[in-house]
Order: C-alpha cells, then structure tokens, then sequence
C-alpha cells in the first residue's frame, strides 16, 4: 500500500457517544448532546484525576452527576442553570485563589463549554458512554436529527485527489485537487452516521459503513456496487485488501464480542469470519505487505491476524484504556498505537517490542496518520490539533493549528504534504505541513 491513511478511527469513544446521543429516544436535544459530550470530556481530561472516589480533592467526587450536586467541603460544584453561580465554574477562572486544574488553567472557551452545559441543565452522559454505545434496542434506531452531520470517517483516493467523507448519514465526495469546487458526488442510503469508509487500492470502489450495512460504490459513475447487509451491528472500522478483491468489516451487537469479516468485493459473498476482540474494534490497519492485519479494540489490546486463514498471529497487551487508532509504518518494521490514555505507543512489529511510548496528548489519541516511511508521523487528538511527533521522541515535538471541534479522523497524502481530519461539527479541515490550516470543507446542502 502506498500509504495508511488512519480512516478507520469510526467507532471513537466521543464517536460513539455523539451517535448514540442522536439516536437514543428520549435523550437530549442534539445541541444539548454536544455540549455534554464536551463537558464529560473536560471533566474526564481536567478533573476526574483528582476528584473520584480513590482521591477526593476537597471533598469532591466528580465521577457522578448526583455527587457533583452534593459537592465537596464548599458546597454543590455546580448549579443546574445557573453557570455564573456554580463553583466549577468559579474556581476555573484565571483569578480564582485557589484555581482549577491547579497545573494548567482551562482557556475561555474550555470554561465557556462548560457553562453552556451547566446553563443547559448540566445533562449528565453515562459513563459508559465515553467508552462503549448504550445498550439501545436496534430495532428502534430512527431518522437523525436535522444539523447532525458529524465527521467521523474519510478517506482520499489512490491518487490523492478526490475525498470522501461522512457529514453525518451523507457521503460527500470533495475534489480536493482543486479549491472552491462543487462536490463531486454526494452519496445516500444510511439511515445511521456513516462510521466508516474504505477506498480500494484500485480506485474503482468505494465502501461506506454504518448500522449494520455497507454500500459499496462504483467510482467511476457512482452507481450502486451493492449491499452488504449480513452485519451484527455498526460497522466501526474497514479497510480493502491490497488487491482490492476483498473488504475487510469491524463490527458488534453492543455488549457482544467484535467480529472481523472478509467479503469477496465480486458477489459480496462472506469468505471468513471470526472474533477478534472483546467489545468494539476500533481500528484495522493492513500491514504494507499485504497479508498481515493488526486489530485494535475496547479490551486494550492490539492484535495481528492473518488474512488468508484468519487465525491470530500474535496479540500485545497494548494500552490501559481502549485502543483507538493504528497506523502502520510504511516499511511495516513498526506499528503505531493510539489510546484512550492519551498515550501513542511505537510498536516492533516482529517482536511485540514496545520501542517507545509518546506521552503529551490533551485527551484520546483519536487518529494516526504515518505517510512516509521517515520517523514521523501525525496524530490527531480531541482538543482538534493536529500533532507532529517522532517515533522516538518522547513527547510530542509540534503542536499544529487547532480544528473548531473535536477530531475523529484523519488521512494523509502520499506524500504526508497535506492532512484532513474530519470534525463532530461536521467540517473536514486540510493542513499543510507546516501545521497551517488551509481550507475548511463544509457538509452539502439540503
């Protein structure tokens, strides 16, 4: 393969979370949703560290709505309706004595994410859903709300220059060869988010998934290519073999095992099936030979599976919290791991080896993309910038210009000059590689 492009991030904990929002019944609102994504993220990454039930910093436990109500020594730490008056908020501001986190001092907008929700009626999300879907019956999933568009998978065809992506349950297909030109093709038949997309080697087909289907198209007219339907759940993750003859699925019925499928591209009939990790996957990524696939999964742990008989190579006990994203080295020698520990691990492929671990990210290590086969690859994490880092540095080495949102994918070019990352407000964002961005794709029209 001529490159990784790390497309297959569908399926990320915020991710889910902003897809069950929209098609749980009776939950909030999706404006509503959004701000209690954000929120349950600050806390999680500024707050939770320090306020839980092992470590209660002032008497405050953080971890659940009602302790947060009840609050510490000084009282409720927030006020449902009434941001200006709760204490959270108070203590965040830059001439609080004391001020939170006492390490680094959340920005405006961070605190003003956080009063919005407060404001809002401080909707409380499940744990569970920073982690895994909610358990909701399949059979009462309904239309997404209007405006819901987030970007949660792309994909750049072979030659780099045309883009699909996912503006919420519609694939939009950019020209990014050129600037302010129309889209070339704009793609309907989900009923759910597009969760993930996979463009075959060949450029003649392209593969979109979402709640238990995938539609594959024909490229050069954008014709139906077919259906694949025989799914157990959303499809969180696919990539095509390196002969395109084949298409590679990630999914599962929420609470079940995560299934890894191969399917003939002509007929689209199954070849191979088997369970590949417990709970979701959440990433694939084909080794540049071709034969080798590595997994990663909620249950922490990276595996490696061969393609011609299905059967485990070999597994790493990869991360403390979910594995997110992979991105393979171009010359296959190392394999990058991102998780929802804010850690990017580097990875002998060979030897199971850890060669080094990366510490320095905000939150999720949402995305990878490695382009070349230098020492560097790019990481997009949930504060929306992009980040340069070095497969044997130790923290990150650039911080780049910050998306509007948060980030839950990202693609590169073949020759790692121009990146795009699919935002939860809907936009793609293109960098060059100096970290500037240069251009914002919006979501089509009605």
């Amino acid at each position: 393969m001529k490159r990784f492009a790390n497309n297959l991030t569908a399926g990320r904990l915020a991710r889910l979370a902003l897809a069950v929002a929209a098609t749980w019944p009776g939950s909030a609102r999706p404006d509503d949703a959004d701000a209690a994504k954000r929120a349950m993220h600050l806390l999680r990454d500024h707050c939770i560290r320090c306020h839980n039930a092992k470590k209660t910093k002032g008497d405050l436990n953080l971890t659940k709505r009602a302790l947060a109500l009840k609050g510490g020594g000084d009282g409720p730490a927030l006020l449902p309706g009434q941001a200006a008056q709760s204490r959270i908020i108070r203590f965040l501001q830059p001439d609080s004595d004391p001020h939170m986190p006492p390490k680094k001092q959340l920005d405006d907008k961070q605190i003003a994410a956080l009063g919005q929700w407060i404001d809002a009626g401080a909707e409380w999300l499940p744990a569970e859903l920073l982690i895994e879907a909610k358990r909701l019956d399949p059979a009462k999933l309904g239309q997404l709300p209007g405006g819901y568009r987030p970007v949660f998978a792309i994909a750049l065809s072979p030659d780099d220059q045309q883009l699909a992506a996912g503006h919420g349950n519609v694939v939009t297909v950019h020209n990014v060869a050129e600037k302010d030109q129309p889209p070339l093709a704009k793609l309907t038949g989900h009923r759910d988010a597009v969760q993930s997309i996979a463009w075959s080697a060949d450029g003649k087909r392209l593969a979109t998934g979402g709640f238990r289907k995938v539609l594959l198209w024909n490229t050069a007219d954008w014709s139906s290519a077919g259906e694949i339907a025989d799914l157990p759940g959303r499809v969180s993750a696919m990539t095509f073999t390196a002969d395109s003859a084949a298409l590679v699925t990630a999914s599962n019925a929420v609470g079940q095992a995560g299934e890894v499928a191969l399917w003939d591209v002509a007929g689209l009939a199954k070849r191979r099936a088997w369970q590949a990790h417990d709970g979701t996957v959440f990433a694939l990524a084909l080794a540049p030979g071709g034969e080798t696939l590595a997994t990663a999964g909620a249950d922490k742990r990276v595996r490696f599976w061969s393609l011609a008989k299905g059967g485990q190579l070999m597994q790493i006990e990869a991360h403390t919290a979910p594995v997110l994203s992979l991105a393979y080295k171009p010359d296959g020698a190392l394999l990058a791991s991102g998780g929802a520990d804010k850690e990017l691990k580097i990875w002998d492929t060979k030897t199971r080896e850890q060669k080094n671990l990366v510490t320095g990210h905000p939150g999720n290590v949402a995305a990878i993309a490695w382009p070349e086969k230098k020492a560097e690859l790019i990481t997009a994490s949930d504060d929306g910038a992009l980040r340069l880092c070095n497969e044997s540095g130790k923290s990150p080495a650039k911080t780049w210009a910050k998306a509007a949102d948060l980030l839950h994918c990202l693609v590169a070019t073949a020759d790692g000059k121009r990146l795009y990352g699919g935002a939860a407000n809907g936009q793609v964002y293109a960098w060059d590689r100096n970290g500037k961005i240069t251009r914002t794709l919006e979501p089509p029209g009605p």
